[in-house]
Formats: C-alpha cells, sequence, structure tokens
C-alpha cells in the first residue's frame, strides 16, 4: 500500500510543479503516475471494495492541487521577464525626426523598398503605391519601422 501512495504522491507532485515549470513534461510524467497508481492498487488488492473510494480520493486530490497550482501563480508578483532588460526598449519606431526631410529612392518602391536620407539606408513605404529608383522623395509619416514618402515636388 506505502507503494500505491508514493506513486500518487509523486504524481500530484509532478502535477503541481507543470504550473511553474511549463512544458507537459511533468503533466504527463505526474498523469502516468497517478495512472500507475490506479493500475497498482486494482492489481494488489482486485476486489477491494474502497478501489472506487480510492479512485474519488485521488480525483479530488488532483482538483485541489489544481487549484492551489492557480492560487500560487496568480498571487505570485513575479513575471516572465527582468524588468531591468525592458528599460529603454522601443519596438520598431521610425525616426520621427526625418519626418519632412527628403531624399532618393534607392530602389523602385512597389509599394515598399530603400530610400538614402542624408547618407543613411531607411525602409519606406511609398504612398502613392509606385515611385521609381532614383526619385526624390519626401518623408511625410511613419509606420512600424517604415518611413512613408511620396514623390517630392521639387
Amino acid at each position: 500500500m506505502f507503494f500505491v501512495i508514493a506513486l500518487a504522491i509523486t504524481g500530484l507532485f509532478l502535477l503541481f510543479l507543470e504550473f511553474f515549470l511549463p512544458g507537459a513534461i511533468m503533466a504527463i510524467g505526474g498523469s502516468l503516475l497517478l495512472l500507475s497508481s490506479l493500475f497498482v492498487y486494482y492489481m494488489t488488492y482486485p476486489m477491494d471494495s474502497f478501489f472506487l473510494l480510492y479512485c474519488f480520493g485521488l480525483a479530488i486530490s488532483v482538483y485541489l492541487v489544481i487549484k492551489l497550482g492557480i492560487r500560487q501563480i496568480r498571487s505570485s508578483k513575479k513575471t516572465m521577464y527582468l524588468d531591468t532588460d525592458q528599460e529603454g526598449y522601443q519596438a520598431c519606431l521610425y525616426p520621427k525626426e526625418l519626418i519632412g526631410k527628403t531624399g532618393m529612392a534607392l530602389n523602385d518602391l512597389r509599394p515598399s523598398g530603400h530610400i538614402r536620407i542624408e547618407e543613411k539606408t531607411f525602409q519606406a513605404l511609398a504612398k502613392t503605391g509606385f515611385i521609381e529608383k532614383g526619385t526624390s522623395i519626401l518623408v511625410i509619416g511613419g509606420q512600424g519601422s517604415h518611413l512613408i514618402v511620396q514623390p517630392s515636388k521639387s
């Protein structure tokens, strides 16, 4: 009987660990240990009237372990990343200081391509849909990491 209980407790512990070490390895191992516990109990005591009571107790235990794991995660103030790693980080934003500046299309913008402004290369989207290579362009805005451009009037 000790072996059956040890299998069940180890399986419940692995299920609890799954909440903190995701990847399903712990949950699969815990589930296999719980099923093994049921199997060994049934094989050891085949006509025992307490088998259904053991199954019910195991089901309640699994429910309580899951509730405890969820409660631990919700009450934890830890995040999945370090706050110091996120300082000063900005998702790809276009340089706002380039709005209103002129440059040249390095290749055909159909509608996206590369442009050169002040000896630097940038990704751009043509507002008009198509701008030929070598055309003078004017930066009128941005979207994500792309500058939005149109042909320059000068």
